[in-house]
């Protein structure tokens, strides 16, 4: 049986018997996991106002008002549910999810060591807690959260990458590299893996390593507008214009136009001694504007310059 024909045979029970309360408790929670967010509330609000030291009741309510956007509102059901269920680490999670949303980052933080404090391998509220750690830019303090959540999930690989951006931060790079590498190894296709461990070949000028991880990266995100830019970069480097500029033409067929793939369109030229070319570019980049994020003035500059080479 499908959603919708169970959605219709609950809808008929319950117009035959408006008592049916399990009835009306199984349409609120269908209409909550197919989307029906607003019809959800209305009917968990009717059974609230019945059942009224029902936490899960309460809960689900919760858990509608963030699907509409309604944080306050959420926050004040959880508040409730939790006092009627005071040790339910899922209601307590929510609700520490839901303060951190709000900017009450203390009272977050404070709520999932309570879940913690429940369960002291809830790798979720330590990966969290390290998460907040991270708005406050607090790495040391994040880099323990997030060795926790490893600790008792091995497998959370957004942990070991956020794990990895610490350890990059506070000057640790082999430990971010060791992490990152640990992201492909449990998942494969993770692009900003690939990314930030060609970002940190480039900086330390280890640039086969750098195009190896950029063009893995690619593979697996054929729009990521700076791997191109970067590539390209490094080819220029490496004195191979015409890579550089085949590596850029392949991202103007996938991005469309854009302004800064444009300008280094124009450096390649500038590379190839092709003025006409060049200055080809540097009108489009300049045409491209909303998308240059390059100075306007330097590039008009160029234009001007390129111009009178013609």
């Amino acid at each position: 049986m499908s959603d919708f024909e169970l959605l219709e045979n609950l809808k008929t029970t319950i117009e035959n018997d408006p008592t049916n309360f399990q009835a009306r408790r199984e349409l609120a929670v269908l209409c909550m996991d197919m989307g029906y967010e607003k019809v959800a509330l209305n009917q968990f609000n009717s059974l609230s106002q019945i059942f009224t030291e029902d936490a899960d009741i309460f809960f689900n309510i919760g858990i509608c008002w963030e699907k509409l956007k309604n944080d306050k509102m959420a926050l004040k059901a959880y508040q409730r549910a939790i006092e009627l269920k005071p040790n339910e680490i899922d209601y307590i999670f929510n609700l520490a999810l839901v303060y951190e949303k709000l900017g009450q980052l203390e009272e977050a933080k404070y709520q999932f060591k309570k879940a913690i404090c429940i369960n002291p391998e809830d790798y979720n509220s330590f990966f969290c807690i390290g998460c907040i750690f991270v708005k406050e830019k607090d790495s040391h303090s994040a880099i323990k959260c997030f060795k926790k959540a490893i600790q008792y999930n091995y497998g959370d690989y957004f942990a070991h990458f956020y794990l990895a951006q610490e350890y990059k931060k506070v000057g640790n790079i082999e430990l971010a590299i060791d992490e990152y590498n640990k992201v492909l190894e449990l998942s494969p296709d993770y692009a900003w893996a690939y990314f930030n461990l060609a970002q940190i070949y480039y900086e330390r000028g280890e640039l086969t390593l750098a195009i190896r991880n950029l063009e893995a990266s690619l593979s697996k995100n054929k729009k990521d507008i700076e791997a191109y830019k970067i590539l390209a970069k490094i080819h220029l480097q490496l004195e191979n214009p015409q890579t550089a500029k085949e590596v850029l033409l392949h991202a103007i067929e996938i991005l469309e136009d854009n302004g800064d793939i444009y300008y280094a369109l124009s450096k390649c030229e500038e590379k190839l001694e092709n003025p006409q070319a060049r200055l080809q570019y540097l009108e489009k980049a300049i045409t491209c504007a909303s998308t240059l994020t390059y100075n306007m003035s330097t590039v008009l500059s160029e234009h001007k310059k390129c111009q009178k080479l013609i």
